[in-house]
């Protein structure tokens, strides 16, 4: 009996020593889990306050870097008497840019006698007149970001910068963040949250599990594979938070799509396994490529939810912003991407949306300045140009006519007649440059010709010019070979205006006696006014800049001749306002041969001759 029962007391005992070490193993388990899940929310809540903190330190910093008229700041000495060490003074003057300072946690701006940052090291050092010293504050933002019952703060690379609640994390569970690339190195955020207590049922359970002892160890078991998967759960978390922050990060650096998706794509496709990448804009024939990485993803995959994507397979993302489509990226899987990997590229996928958004801005601006600036340029080479060229015949003018004036009883009539002679061509030559100004500030204006759909015949109208205007090259041997049967819509002064400008500029820049030959035609759909000269000719490279406002060119016959590049950028001009387009070739004779080229119109339209009107 004595036996039987110390056998039953070391049953029991070891029963009650198994039920004692499952209830142990079970609090032991319970502890891991709080602080488990403690780690979680603390991980959790320092991805979410990362991206906070890193822009209120960014706007402090931009609102610190901000200049006020007469803000001098304070001394070097002064500063660091503040506490300001000289290597953040050197760095804040010789930068031009704020700095941070942990030691006093602060941003230190230097303040220069220039409105603007001198653009030089040297210059900095030499301008330097004080320092900005403003205390960085981050009570607000750490205040709204602080997890109830726990805590957080900002620290720097040598010293805590802020704290709230004033005590560190201690024991606590906490998690600590990098701010990012954006900000100096060193710079982090700490969350931390309130222990969790240990939670009833796991004393009611250790109770529970003296009893059945091992119904406890099953139940362990079964909470151990519980706590795996929240652990591999927090992982995923972690991974899909790093991933978006990092393609967040790229994205912010840069406006220039030309790195930010190559740095975006290398992010992504290094996460997630993928063996490419591509990125296509929507247009009216389909789409068009913007960017590639890697193997191109099959195009044809069109975007569709989906929870998984098999190794090989292809998955499109649509970017759409403001219920616009953006643009389609397409990943190719280099692993089999789950349901979570498909939730973190579709969240890379909206902030990769922002900064397509962002980019498309910002080109706008880059271009609305280039215009806004060409139209400064031009305007200062407008009034250089024709106040220069108007002085010189108005000197001209103003001499001859002084010499009339002061010696016209003296002058023999052959030399007064020589006098006027020179003065009408002056006075000629000065009504053209004044009528090509003119004219080309009317069309700069939009107050060209009144819009006239008249349809004539391009043939017959560029022969009337040349007929009523037969002195337009008194010095050259002017043909004229018409084509027939050349409706074109417009008005007769913009076609006239085109011919003499043509072969005004033919006859400026080949010898007397040559040739001028000028022709009309039909190519493909179009009429075209052809002007041939057997001048020097113009270089390839020069072609497309002839028809520029005020471009005349290089060469010793260009140097020779006067003129303020107005003609040919009329001529532009003026075809445009019949739709037509100009151009420069190489002519036969190895001149120059100026093309035309105007639609036909249809051809049941009436054509204009001569004042009547007949159907073609």
């Amino acid at each position: 009996m004595t036996r039987t029962r110390r056998r039953i007391s070391r049953s029991a005992g070891a029963i009650v020593l198994l039920a004692c070490v499952a209830a142990a193993v079970v609090l032991v388990t319970g502890r891991h889990l709080g602080r488990t899940g403690d780690e979680r929310d603390a991980a959790s809540a320092s991805a979410g306050a990362v991206t906070v903190v890193a822009d209120a330190v960014r706007a402090a910093i931009s609102v610190a870097g901000q200049s006020s008229p007469g803000d001098l700041g304070v001394s070097a000495s002064a500063a660091i008497s503040k506490g300001v060490s000289e290597s953040v003074l050197t760095q804040a003057r010789d930068s031009g840019q704020p700095v941070l300072d942990d030691t006093v946690s602060a941003i230190v701006v230097a303040r220069y006698r220039t409105d603007e940052v001198p653009p030089t090291v040297q210059d900095r050092r030499d301008l330097v007149v004080g320092y900005r010293v403003v205390a960085l504050d981050l009570g607000s933002t750490l205040n709204r970001l602080m997890p109830s019952g726990g805590g957080i703060s900002v620290s720097g690379p040598d010293r805590r910068i802020q704290s709230i609640p004033a005590a560190g994390p201690g024991s606590a569970a906490s998690f600590t963040t990098s701010l990012g690339p954006a900000l100096p190195a060193g710079w982090t955020v700490t969350v931390w949250v309130a222990p969790t207590r240990m939670p009833l049922i796991a004393w009611l359970l250790a109770a529970m599990l003296i009893v059945i002892g091992l119904g406890v160890a099953v139940w362990v078991a079964v909470r151990q594979g519980d706590a795996r998967q929240h652990r591999d759960q927090l992982r995923g978390l972690q991974q899909a938070s790093a991933t978006v922050a990092a393609v967040a990060t790229q994205a912010q650096h840069s406006l220039d799509l030309g790195e930010v998706l190559p740095a975006v794509a290398t992010e992504l496709s290094h996460v997630f396994d993928l063996q490419g990448l591509s990125l296509s804009t929507p247009t009216l024939h389909g789409e068009r490529p913007i960017f590639v990485l890697g193997l191109d993803p099959d195009p044809a995959e069109p975007p569709a939810a989906r929870d998984e994507v098999a190794p090989g397979g292809t998955l499109a993302l649509v970017l759409s912003r403001g219920g616009r489509i953006a643009a389609t990226l397409r990943v190719k899987a280099g692993r089999r991407l789950h349901a979570d990997d498909v939730r973190t590229l579709t969240a890379a996928a909206d902030v990769l949306t922002s900064a397509l958004a962002n980019a498309e801005v910002f080109s706008q601006q880059a271009e609305l300045i280039r215009r806004m600036r060409s139209v400064d340029e031009l305007k200062t080479v407008f009034l250089a140009t024709a106040s220069h060229e108007l002085r010189t015949p108005v000197v001209a003018l103003a001499g001859y006519a002084n010499l009339l004036y002061s010696s016209w009883d003296s002058l023999a009539p052959d030399a007064a007649r020589s006098h006027a002679e020179r003065i009408d061509r002056i006075a000629q030559r000065l009504n053209i440059l004044v009528e090509d100004i003119l004219d080309f500030s009317r069309l700069q204006s939009g107050r060209g010709p009144a819009a006239d759909d008249a349809v004539l015949d391009l043939g017959e109208a560029v022969g009337l010019v040349l007929q009523e205007q037969s002195d337009i090259a008194p010095n050259h041997d002017l043909r004229y070979h018409p084509g027939s049967d050349l409706p074109v819509s417009g008005s007769r002064q913009a076609i006239e205006r085109v011919v003499t400008n043509l072969v005004g500029n033919a006859a400026k820049y080949s010898d007397a006696g040559s040739v001028i030959l000028v022709s009309t035609r039909r190519v493909d759909g179009h009429a075209e006014l052809v002007v041939e000269d057997e001048g020097p000719g113009i270089p390839a490279d020069q072609r497309e800049q002839v028809f520029s406002p005020f471009y005349r060119g290089s060469g010793d016959e260009v140097v020779r001749t006067r003129g303020a590049g107005l003609g040919l950028a009329i001529v532009a001009e003026f075809a445009a306002t019949m739709s037509g387009r100009a151009r420069v070739e190489d002519a036969a004779s190895g001149g120059a041969s100026f093309v035309v080229s105007y639609p036909i119109v249809a051809e049941d339209r009436a054509i204009e001759t001569g004042g009547i009107h007949v159907q073609a």
